[in-house]
């Protein structure tokens, strides 16, 4: 805008100098050849009084008109006259305009010492001229001047360059009042060249001043308007950089425009620094809130893109990405497209909706109750509730009940059998009862070890912490354990080997409780071990924990067995496991008293290598 403004005004100027140049120049050559034509229009009349004197003084006007009397009537010629009169006649008529010529010159040559004389005939031959000699001459008839005259006007002017003196001339041409002859009178018009130079050069100094001037002019006027459009850049910049304390400066010696668009553009950022922090600290409270929420949540839009997720959401669903400067689609989070379909029915109907699904988090899947609820016409606000723990437990439930329900069904199906059995006994032999007997008092022992441990399992999980608390000698426990487990280990010639160290190590806990961990490992070790092994046990503590460590040679099992064998009822290899009168509850009870001590219990096994069981307490 400034460069386009600096452009057109320079050229506005130098077109206005330009224009009122040449029409001053118009003007000063119209008055010039006005004032010239009159000067030789002076020289004419003068010229023509002055040769009318001189005729009269030499007394004869014929001899003047044998001037061209040879040239006009060539029949005409007198015998009486020779050539040599008629040469002598001319002189002196030759004389005579030369004469008048010079009085002429020196009457007018004053004002203008360019000035010349020529004097022609009708026919436009020269009869005399002030500057060459006459017989040197052409004729001048194709002249504009002397044509003119001799069409009939009584005189005419032209300004034209002559060929005979290569110089611009003002020729002004009238008819004289002797013998038809026409007078032309000329000057330079050089003074109007030079009156053209000093024009063009006053205007040249005049432009260059009102350039400088306009120049000068619109340089102080942009100092202020490019000093006020830097300042509102500088602010611009820093509030688009977040810095909205910027402001722009109130100069009071400015413009009256620029200092009150400074003050209502201050005004303005003012206000919207106030709302704009007033808005930061309700999205601050409402991030907080939104964050604090330990279920994931997630606004989407109608292109079913994330476009805003809490901090739990980011973390549970592991992405990283922040959705309001990159949304991402929905499906990329959920990887579920029911979710898809359930948002476009809430955009659809704008009511709410719940609905359960397993989702993939990092690592496992989980249980959720999925409401989607709309914000507006263009979002919808999905809320994850994680019902996993709520789902596990149903399914443990579910679980539970079939496995109690199929563990007792057992035992009291083979003990009914036997009893109905016995009933009629009329055809049974005494060996034989005595032997239906035996396996009634063993299904009886088994079913009465299930219902013991599950009163164990149940006691364990309902309390926060254990009571009973004594101070024992956790070494001394794990050596009264061995001996108990010392005939059922030399049956399958396996090897209980415990640590040499500690040889004392003295905790704080429900001596039973402990009592059970060491004796279910134990059990389990040697249960499922084949014959002829060796089963290492380690204690050692760690600042308040204490860790049990058993491990064997056995059978081992694959790592998918050793994700669940400390669920309830879950057997390696189920067969086995009710030969040898397992209930599937010992290691599940171990966990669970782990987690009673703030402890883990947890398994490392490599197939038909052996197992290492390790359980963690804060005792």
């Amino acid at each position: 805008m400034k460069k386009r403004l600096r452009i057109l005004g320079n050229i506005v100027i130098i077109l206005a100098i330009s224009i009122v140049s040449i029409l001053n120049y118009r003007e000063l050559r119209s008055k010039l050849i006005q004032s010239y034509e009159n000067y030789l229009a002076n020289v004419t009349s003068f010229f023509d009084r002055a040769l009318s004197h001189n005729i009269e003084k030499s007394g004869s006007t014929d001899d003047f008109a044998l001037i061209d009397e040879a040239d006009r009537t060539k029949e005409k010629s007198q015998a009486e006259l020779t050539k040599e009169s008629n040469h002598e006649d001319n002189l002196v008529n030759q004389e005579l305009l030369e004469q008048t010529i010079g009085i002429t010159f020196e009457t007018f040559n004053v004002l203008a010492s360019d000035l010349r004389i020529t004097v022609m005939d009708e026919t436009g031959k020269v009869l005399a001229d002030s500057n060459f000699p006459g017989d040197k001459l052409n004729n001048h008839r194709a002249r504009p001047e002397v044509w003119g005259v001799i069409s009939g006007e009584e005189s005419h002017s032209n300004v034209r360059f002559s060929n005979t003196e290569s110089v611009e001339r003002l020729y002004f041409s009238a008819r004289s009042s002797h013998n038809n002859m026409i007078v032309r009178a000329a000057v330079l018009m050089d003074i109007l060249g030079n009156a053209g130079s000093t024009i063009t050069l006053s205007s040249l100094v005049i432009g260059v001043v009102a350039l400088l001037t306009f120049n000068l002019i619109l340089s102080l006027l942009f100092k202020k308007q490019d000093k006020h459009q830097a300042d509102l850049e500088r602010v611009l910049a820093k509030i688009q950089s977040g810095d909205l304390s910027a402001r722009m400066e109130e100069d009071r010696h400015t413009f009256a425009d620029y200092h009150k668009f400074a003050e209502n553009f201050n005004l303005t950022v003012t206000n919207f620094e106030q709302d704009y922090k007033e808005m930061q600290a309700g999205r601050a409270w409402l991030d907080a809130m939104v964050n604090s929420l330990m279920e994931p949540l997630v606004v989407v839009n109608q292109d079913l893109q994330i476009v805003f997720a809490n901090k739990y959401a980011k973390t549970l669903f592991n992405r990283d990405i922040d959705p309001e400067e990159n949304p991402y689609p929905f499906i990329l989070l959920t990887h579920e497209d029911k979710l898809d379909d359930l948002c476009q029915k809430v955009f659809a109907n704008g009511k709410t909706v719940r609905k359960e699904f397993q989702l993939q988090v990092t690592g496992r899947y989980n249980a959720f109750q999925v409401m989607i609820s709309p914000v507006d016409v263009d979002h919808v606000v999905v809320l994850f509730n994680d019902v996993s723990y709520e789902y596990e437990a149903r399914e443990l439930r579910s679980s539970f009940v079939a496995n109690v329900t199929h563990e007792l069904k057992t035992p009291l199906t083979s003990i009914r059998g036997f009893v109905e059995t016995l009933r009629n006994r009329n055809n049974t032999a005494p060996e034989q009862v005595n032997n239906f007997l035996e396996i009634i008092d063993v299904e009886a022992a088994r079913l009465e070890r299930l219902i013991n441990d599950i009163l164990r399992l149940s006691d364990i999980e309902r309390l926060n912490t254990d009571s009973d608390l004594e101070d024992f000698d956790l070494v001394e426990l794990l050596d009264e354990c061995l001996v108990q487990l010392d005939e059922q280990a030399s049956e399958k010639q396996i090897n209980l080997i415990p640590s040499d160290d500690p040889t004392f190590l003295p905790v704080k806990a429900n001596r039973d409780r402990i009592k059970q961990v060491l004796l279910n490992l134990l059990e389990n070790a040697i249960k499922y071990h084949r014959k002829q092994g060796n089963i290492w046990i380690d204690l050692k503590r760690k600042g308040r924990f204490v860790t049990i460590k058993v491990k064997d040679d056995g059978y081992g099992f694959d790592e998918q067995s050793a994700k669940r064998v400390f669920e309830r009822f879950y057997r390696v290899d189920k067969s086995r496991s009710r030969i040898l009168g397992g209930t599937g509850l010992g290691l599940s009870i171990v966990k669970h008293i782990a987690l009673l001590y703030d402890g883990e219990a947890s398994v490392k096994s490599i197939p038909d290598k052996g197992s290492t069981f390790k359980v963690i307490l804060k005792i």
